[in-house]
């Protein structure tokens, strides 16, 4: 008997490493992936943990469905491709809106029947500056199931009269919106704040304002190009501060005409820190029902802290000039 016991026992812990392993493999980025808020979802209306079929089941209720990432955690964009199959097996027609893409540069390229290699070099063409090899999984389904592909952004040319102020109309075929007007006082400010706090405060207030007039004119541009879309489910991917509630795609959508509390969802990928282990230590006293409608923790695929990062680069930029 206590040998069956310990047998029983090596059978457990042997399945117990395998589930663990398995639990592991699955992820791409290599820092904090024993964190214990990895792989989870919180719903920030009901303020509890859900699992992802109960995520699933809002998702496919929405007409536009905002997916927030961090651009170069390969783990984001894995959960994004997961979410996206799970759509395209209930709901009648899927389009992807990219906003790596500028919908100028890309609007005669919606259904373009080629093969992944073939695509990726493509978007490497119109848009070199992004990572395109880190969205194979997106780009996979795409292929697979030839969902129109929509490019979101502005070009560069466009953005750069939107931030001196020459620009404030952003149109989509028949949709117009006025990017300067949409948000108010204390939306505006949260913006800036944001790129404030982007830039380690490095950049002086003042000169978030061109930034703040940017940031407007695109999530504009990602709102007019969903509208714009006659799909059962519109799929946003763009970097999580553009899907936030209060201050990004949806406050446009709302500004169309849209009741964004029927049609639209927004879920953002968050990269888990070492030090936060509860929700409400990655918003502070910020309200994360305001910001998302939920949230999936994964591990991050770095382990400094950003404004590390961003002094040692101003440092290196500095030396390089006086070199020079």
């Amino acid at each position: 008997m206590k040998q069956q016991i310990i047998s029983l026992c090596i059978q457990v812990l042997g399945l117990f490493f395998i589930i663990v392993s398995h639990a592991h493999a699955q992820w791409q980025s290599q820092y904090y992936r024993d964190h214990p808020l990895v792989g989870k979802i919180f719903s920030t209306e009901a303020q509890q943990w859900i699992t992802q079929t109960q995520l699933m089941q809002t998702l496919h209720e929405k007409q536009f469905v905002l997916l927030g990432e961090t651009h170069t955690n390969p783990d984001h964009h894995i959960g994004q491709a997961q979410l996206i199959e799970q759509l395209i097996s209930k709901s009648n027609s899927v389009v992807l809106v990219f906003e790596m893409l500028s919908y100028d540069e890309w609007s005669g390229f919606r259904l373009p029947g080629l093969e992944v290699n073939e695509l990726t070099d493509k978007l490497k063409q119109t848009a070199g500056r992004w990572d395109w090899d880190i969205y194979n999984p997106i780009l996979q389904l795409q292929v697979e199931h030839q969902l129109p592909m929509v490019g979101a952004n502005l070009t560069r040319a466009q953005l750069d009269k939107y931030s001196s102020g020459e620009l404030c109309e952003v149109a989509r075929n028949n949709l117009i919106l006025n990017a300067c007007n949409v948000l108010n006082e204390q939306q505006q400010q949260a913006i800036k704040q944001l790129i404030f706090d982007a830039h380690c405060e490095y950049l002086p207030m003042a000169n978030t304002q061109p930034m703040m007039q940017v940031q407007a004119a695109k999530d504009a541009s990602f709102a007019l190009s969903m509208a714009d879309e006659q799909a059962q489910q519109v799929v946003l991917i763009a970097g999580a501060v553009h899907v936030r509630k209060d201050i990004g795609v949806p406050v446009h959508l709302q500004e169309l005409g849209y009741d964004v509390d029927k049609s639209t969802v927004s879920l953002a990928f968050i990269n888990v820190q070492p030090d936060k282990n509860h929700v409400s230590d990655y918003f502070g006293s910020s309200d994360a029902a305001q910001q998302f409608d939920y949230l999936l923790f994964t591990p991050s695929e770095r382990n400094q802290d950003p404004c590390v990062e961003f002094a040692e680069q101003l440092k290196k930029m500095k030396q390089s000039k006086t070199k020079h």
